[in-house]
């Protein structure tokens, strides 16, 4: 994996899907790769991630942390 660019996927993307049809789509989609990006530098599942961040969330629990 190389560190030194980890948005090169994002950004792809982004040219790719020519973007969101709304500002609330783009925080989303933003939010989204962000912590995608944030799990794989802390070698985390982004599966695991959103799921229990969902489920805190359905819970009214404090969502967890990408720190």
């Amino acid at each position: 994996m190389d560190l030194r660019q980890p948005h090169g996927g994002a950004v792809i993307y982004r040219k790719l899907s020519l973007g969101s049809q709304s500002e609330g789509g783009e925080q989303r989609i933003e939010r989204l790769l962000s912590a995608s990006i944030t799990c794989r530098l802390q070698r985390r599942s982004l599966f695991v991630y959103l799921t229990d961040a969902l489920s805190a969330h359905a819970r009214g629990d404090p969502l967890p942390l990408l720190a």
